[in-house]
């Protein structure tokens, strides 16, 4: 059996001879991994690891498409080669016996890729994987509309499946996950819906494929422990250099050497991006530099320099690293410079991503969104105090921080919210914590909610006219 790591284009060798396929982890997307496998012929078991599955779902699983569940582990038997996802526990029984075995071992991402090119899809078009810490969403958003000033795209962000034509946006979907197992329901209900493109963007979460044309990896930092802590997160997203077909070109943060390093170890062609407010004066040395400040955004590239103004309805210097990632690539496809300007100079934010709007006659500054770390949290509070100070008006900030869930992308740690709250909270007015982890914080000295909109509603009840709202909570949207 040849490995998928030595070409994903070869996936069809990946799966030669296969007798048998085990697909750990049915809680993040592998359901449909495990169902596109039976339905190409293969003998597949599905092992519910983390014990999340519905009855009925298992059910269906055996009775409608042929697959074995369970949610013990497994022996390996006669199966020959194991999916797993790449934050497992390395040593969850059916790994440590596949390695003993000397059994194929994939991750989701790789199988995903595999099955994409079994089936032969797309039959034209250009496909566009994004993952990374942070900016991914707001990358890609931005990207899609660059492009569809020139051609019709599909966008499958966190925020839904989306159709882009002319800068304009159709909501198709809503509620998939960024798993990515999830690339292949959003191209299931591409299907349903009849919608075909000339370019098809996907978000995928901790890693990308290997079956795209373009990978971005918008940054490495914050880096955190995956796999009870025997890997980061980073090298899961840098493995693809190691197994991507060898046509797909990559765009690269200039400050992640680490990438840079594996990018020239498997011969990568890598593109580089910049931004001022995330690099530093590393950022001068990228392919694509943005250089940012309140008012505009300045890009210089191999090609020339060209300026685009800002809105200040937002924090724009939040997304100057989605500035330069959807420009690098936009330049790139061929976008011509003044669509580019356009695109950014009308750009508002993103809801949840430090965009500034009313909450019944108060100011909101929303940064409540799946990615949101303490990082986040401390820069958001620095541009509510920035406001307020520039803006006389304004009495105080009530701050909404914690999270909805904590199995969304590592959770929000309640000791880095606590050592956070120790510093900070005294520059704010008042402070509601959400989630069940946050209830220890402070001992009952703050306010308690057990979810945003909660949150959103004690704020308002609270607050005078005159203080701004500040959201942080982690939350799927």
């Amino acid at each position: 059996m040849s490995s998928l790591a030595s070409n994903v284009a070869d996936s069809q060798g990946c799966f030669q001879d296969v007798n048998g396929i085990i697909v750990l982890d049915l809680t993040h997307a592998g359901i449909i991994i495990a169902t596109k496998l039976a339905k190409l012929g293969f003998s597949v078991t599905a092992v519910d690891v983390y014990r999340t599955a519905d009855e009925n779902v298992l059910l269906e699983l055996e009775e409608g498409c042929g697959i074995k569940t369970s949610k013990k582990p497994v022996q390996i038997d006669k199966h020959d080669l194991v999916i797993s996802p790449a934050h497992l526990d390395p040593e969850y029984p059916v790994l440590v016996e596949a390695r003993k075995k000397g059994i194929k071992i994939l991750t989701h991402h790789q199988a995903v890729g595999s099955i994409l090119s079994m089936k032969g899809w797309p039959d034209s078009g250009t496909v566009i994987e994004i993952t990374g810490s942070k900016a991914k969403t707001s990358s890609a958003s931005l990207l899609a509309e660059m492009l569809s000033q020139k051609m019709k795209v599909v966008l499958h962000t966190s925020r839904g499946l989306e159709l882009w034509e002319n800068g304009q946006c159709k909501i198709l979907n809503l509620g998939l996950s960024i798993a990515p197992g999830s690339i292949l329901l959003a191209i299931d209900k591409l299907d349903e819906f009849g919608v075909s493109a000339e370019c098809y963007i996907f978000e995928v979460s901790i890693g990308l494929t290997g079956f795209a044309d373009i990978g971005i990896i918008t940054t490495l930092e914050p880096d955190y422990p995956i796999a009870a802590s025997t890997s980061n997160a980073s090298d899961a997203k840098l493995s693809v250099l190691s197994y991507a077909k060898q046509e797909e070109i990559f765009f690269l943060n200039v400050t992640d050497m680490k990438g840079h390093d594996m990018a020239n170890k498997f011969g990568r062609t890598c593109f580089t991006f910049g931004d001022s407010e995330y690099c530093g004066k590393d950022y001068e040395n990228a392919d694509t530099v943005a250089d940012i400040d309140d008012k505009s955004v300045t890009f210089n590239h191999k090609n020339g320099t060209f300026s685009s103004p800002l809105s200040q309805n937002y924090n724009s210097r939040s997304y100057a690293t989605a500035f330069a990632v959807s420009t690098a690539v936009a330049l790139k496809m061929g976008i011509p410079e003044q669509e580019i300007i356009e695109v950014i100079a009308s750009f508002g934010g993103l809801q949840g991503r430090m965009q500034e709007k009313e909450l019944e006659g108060r100011t909101l500054i929303d940064n409540s969104n799946s990615g949101m770390d303490i990082k986040s949290a401390e820069r958001s509070l620095d541009y509510a105090l920035t406001k307020s100070k520039s803006e006389s008006e304004i009495s105080g900030i009530i701050m909404i921080l914690g999270e909805e869930a904590a199995q969304v992308c590592e959770g929000l740690p309640p000791e880095n919210v606590s050592e956070f709250v120790m510093r900070r909270s005294g520059e704010l007015s008042r402070l509601i914590l959400v989630g069940k982890r946050m209830h220890d914080i402070g001992n009952g000295k703050f306010t308690y909610a057990g979810g945003l909109e909660e949150g959103l509603e004690i704020a308002t009840a609270i607050a005078s006219e005159k203080d701004i709202i500040l959201s942080c909570v982690k939350c799927f949207r």
